[in-house]
């Protein structure tokens, strides 16, 4: 493929995305605050600034006109265009879409903490994501060990509690303790939701 095919198609492509985003009402104003902002970054990055248009495109039930249409949800749509560009991981990509949706949906926007679940994401590993998938979040108490006295994934049970998703819960145990005892913060129950959605 020469340049001016390269050209023509990434033209074609950025034609797609605006004529996705005129055809859902109200999301004009939310994309021409991303594109003054993050202008370089979405013609450069168009598959995943696709990817998260289809998002809104594909659940009208949750981005209504009159939600799009508020500030909050524009300044949350620009915080979540740009840190979704950024992210090089599809695992976690997909756990932002939740997040958006979660997002979208609150009932208070202003107290949702979409920069805080961003921020969380990004410390994550895919190997850290998949441990939560296994977290049991109906688990109330502080005997619970995720693997059982399995010594799996020790080091990323550990990374979760750093980053206040689980507790440490071990303790003043007996004996010789292997694998940890965690149970999961307040914090942690609502953010691995987004990642089992």
């Amino acid at each position: 493929m020469n340049e001016k095919d390269k050209i023509i198609l990434q033209e074609s492509s950025l034609a797609i995305l605006e004529n996705m985003v005129a055809l859902i009402p109200g999301l004009n104003l939310a994309w021409d605050l991303g594109k003054a902002y993050l202008g370089a970054a979405i013609r450069l990055r168009e598959k995943k600034a696709l990817e998260f248009v289809e998002v809104i495109r594909d659940n009208p039930d949750v981005f209504i006109s009159d939600i799009i249409r508020t500030e909050v949800f524009q300044d949350g749509f620009v915080v979540m265009l740009e840190d979704y560009l950024k992210e090089r991981n599809e695992a976690k990509r997909k756990v932002m879409r939740n997040i958006f949706l979660g997002f979208t949906s609150s009932d208070n926007k202003n107290t949702f903490p979409l920069e805080k679940y961003n921020h969380t994401l990004s410390q994550l590993n895919e190997l850290d994501i998949l441990v939560l998938k296994d977290v049991d979040i109906e688990r109330t108490d502080r005997n619970y060990q995720i693997y059982g006295s399995d010594k799996k994934c020790i080091p990323n049970i550990f990374n979760l509690i750093h980053l206040g998703l689980l507790i440490n819960a071990t303790g003043d145990r007996m004996g010789a303790i292997d694998v940890p005892f965690v149970a999961i913060s307040d914090f942690g129950r609502e953010f691995i939701k987004y990642v089992k959605f």
